[in-house]
C-alpha cells in the first residue's frame, strides 16, 4: 500500500473504506495522500530540529497538514454518493 494512503488511513480511521476506494481509482487523491505523509514527516523532523527557524517551520507544516486534511475530507465527501451518507 502507498505510504501516503497509509498515513491518511491512520489520520482518518473511521473513513478507511472510502480512502481505499478513492485511492484505488484516483491518482490525484493518491498524490494528496503523499503530500500529507510528506508534510507529517517534515513536521516530525522540524519538531526535533535545533535550527533557528524551527518554530516557524513547525507552524507552517501544521498549517499545511490542516489544509491537506480539509482537502482529503472534501475529496472523500465528494466521492460518496449522497444516498450513502
Amino acid at each position: 500500500m502507498d505510504e501516503g494512503v497509509t498515513a491518511v488511513r491512520r489520520q482518518f480511521p473511521a473513513r478507511i473504506r472510502a480512502i481505499d476506494d478513492l485511492s484505488s481509482r484516483s491518482e490525484d487523491f493518491r498524490e494528496i495522500c503523499r503530500d500529507f505523509a510528506d508534510a507529517q514527516s517534515e513536521l516530525e523532523k522540524w519538531k526535533v530540529s535545533t535550527d533557528p527557524k524551527r518554530n516557524e517551520r513547525v507552524v507552517e507544516y501544521r498549517e499545511l497538514i490542516a489544509e491537506l486534511s480539509k482537502e482529503i475530507e472534501g475529496a472523500l465527501d465528494a466521492s460518496v454518493p449522497p444516498t450513502a451518507r
